[in-house]
């Protein structure tokens, strides 16, 4: 074969995602290319071997291949730019007009690597640079616009992919948005249209199913997964099963789940995708707890842990580190759920993407323990003893009917009782903090989503918090903040404001968009019917003896995560 027709078969080999043959064809190829003193063919082996890298997290590799590409075409450019020695302008058999075109060609594919890159890597404000730059509106050579629609297209996946990664799917959908616009029209149906289908199709889909969408997700699913095995791309046919079995288990269909893991899974570890290896482990340690298996889950949830610390993912480790520590809670065990929750703390510190919403949730779920071990003071029957074998807790867990056995006042009782303080003054904060966003977002189905997939869980766990704590007059001031869902004005909308709501109007139910967080703790605006006002409460006072509800709880939220929830208003009177 040729060496333009083994980079073409180099080419094919890494969009059936069979990178290693892909890379050892390509490295292979450099001595031939060298002795055939063609920049071009170096170029684009450079070019090809950096796309694998950047799918398979070699980052270093992808540096170095964009790298090499800019280091040969500023050579080209001093050659243009008439600043080559006389020795280099000699040694080129390039007319102009072709080493603009090799400049512009390669140019951009550098730039797809940068981009891409940058995402990987976090800087996403980096990357929306480099994907500026991408986006030249250069139309001298007709002949490459289908290749640079095509990295324009891919840059979009691989940058929404990384927010969405990084927990801020709101900042990803003007992405989806464009790429969807694109992969959704008729092509021509080659490979590298079909890739793009297939990349996009499944970020769009997990993206819809992470942000409660699932009807949106099903139909691109379907698609790829027909697309993918009529090309046999059996990598890509597995990623479509394990996003489908992720959308069963969002709709609560465990045997579905189940069914599509195990479908997908051994095909993922056989092409070594360490992400999506760690979220089929994921996903079968959820089926196996489903089932009782406290056992089984913690290994699946170990195994995901490993991979996903290989990766070095830190927001990925501390939702799985949260994800075992149930186990230890229901083993009785809170010291290990503890140290645990710190690993995860320790993680959101690492990160420069963890935010306000994950702190919240984190002190949420340290809450959480604090109310287990206060239940099992309180002898609850579902909970294990912390000396019991891994037998032994998965028939207490099984068994477990919800009932608790202490006597009320006694020794066990009082110290449930301190421990439920504790647990509130966790949940009860955080709760507050993640349900102000709820009053920022003007779309309804948005507002119900949030306050149904983010908000209800935290809302739910302070009230059950009050209530076993026995502490009625919390219970009444969490039902009195509960039913002020908003406030009503006749105003006209402001502008300003508007700009501001048109951010939050796409849910994300398990997103951390800090633009919903600043519009919560900014001024109330309106819907543009200038009737409902949404925005943060004002104080509200249920009782003239009392000062506002919740005003301790209220200003924890304000010192652990910024978050106003009371707006700078006079008191509601809510007593009749």
């Amino acid at each position: 074969m040729s060496i333009p027709e083994e980079l073409v078969r180099a080419r094919h080999l890494a969009l059936a995602s069979d990178e290693t043959a892909a890379k050892e064809l390509l490295l292979s190829l450099m001595p031939r290319i060298e002795a055939a003193d063609r920049d071009d063919w170096m170029l684009e082996t450079l070019a090809q071997l950096g796309e694998l890298y950047l799918v398979r997290t070699a980052y270093d590799g992808v540096r170095e291949a964009a790298s090499r590409i800019r280091a040969c075409l500023a050579v080209y450019s001093s050659i243009l730019a008439g600043t080559a020695s006389a020795d280099v302008v000699a040694a080129s058999k390039l007319t102009t007009t072709e080493t603009r075109h090799l400049i512009r060609r390669y140019g951009r594919r550098a730039g797809f690597l940068e981009t891409g890159l940058a995402a990987a890597r976090g800087d996403h404000e980096g990357a929306a640079v480099a994907l500026a730059a991408l986006e030249d509106h250069d139309v001298e050579f007709a002949d490459l616009a289908a290749e640079h629609t095509y990295l324009l297209t891919y840059a979009r996946i691989v940058c929404a992919e990384a927010l969405c990664h990084d927990d801020l799917h709101v900042r990803s959908i003007p992405l989806w948005n464009t790429v969807i616009d694109y992969i959704g029209r008729p092509t021509n149906g080659d490979e590298s249209t079909d890739n793009l289908l297939v990349l996009g199709g499944l970020g769009h889909a997990r993206f819809c199913i992470e942000t409660g969408r699932l009807a949106d997700a099903e139909p691109w699913l379907r698609r790829v997964e027909a697309r993918a095995e009529s090309r046999g791309w059996e990598l890509a046919t597995a990623r479509a099963r394990l996003e489908r079995g992720a959308a069963s288990w969002s709709a609560g269909d465990r045997a579905a789940t189940e069914a599509r893991m195990y479908e997908a899974y051994p095909v993922i570890a056989r092409y070594l995708r360490a992400d999506d290896v760690s979220r089929c482990w994921l996903f079968f340690g959820l089926t196996r707890l489903s089932a009782g298996g406290l056992k089984a889950a913690d290994e699946c949830w170990e195994n995901a842990e490993r991979h996903w610390r290989e990766l070095g993912k830190p927001l990925q480790i501390h939702r799985i580190l949260l994800q075992r520590s149930w186990i230890a809670i229901f083993r009785g065990r809170f010291d290990e759920a503890v140290a645990m929750v710190q690993q995860a703390r320790e993680c959101l510190d690492s990160s420069p993407r963890s935010s306000w919403l994950a702190y919240a949730r984190l002190d949420d779920h340290l809450g959480n323990i604090w109310r287990a071990e206060a239940l099992a003071d309180l002898d609850l029957d579902g909970l294990a003893h912390p000396d019991d074998d891994w037998a032994a807790a998965e028939a207490r867990y099984r068994a477990g009917a919800g009932t608790t056995r202490a006597e009320a006042g006694g020794d066990r009782h009082r110290s449930a009782m301190q421990k439920l303080r504790r647990a509130a003054d966790l949940k009860v904060p955080a709760s507050l903090a993640v349900d102000s966003v709820r009053y920022s977002v003007t779309d309804a189905e948005a507002r119900a989503q949030w306050a149904t997939c983010v908000s209800a869980p935290l809302l739910a766990g302070a009230f059950a918090v009050a209530l076993e704590w026995e502490n009625t007059d919390l219970v009444s001031q969490l039902v009195e903040y509960h039913s002020a869902r908003g406030t009503f004005s006749a105003a006209a909308p402001d502008p300003a404001t508007e700009g501001w709501s048109s951010v939050s109007t796409a849910p994300a139910p398990i997103a951390d968009v800090d633009e919903l967080a600043l519009v919560a703790a900014g001024p109330p605006i309106t819907d543009g019917s200038g009737l409902t006002r949404l925005g943060p409460l004002p104080p509200l006072r249920m009782d003239p003896t009392t000062g506002p509800v919740l005003d301790d709880y209220r200003r924890l939220a304000v010192e652990r995560y910024g978050q106003c929830v009371t707006a700078a208003e006079a008191a509601w009177e809510t007593w009749p």
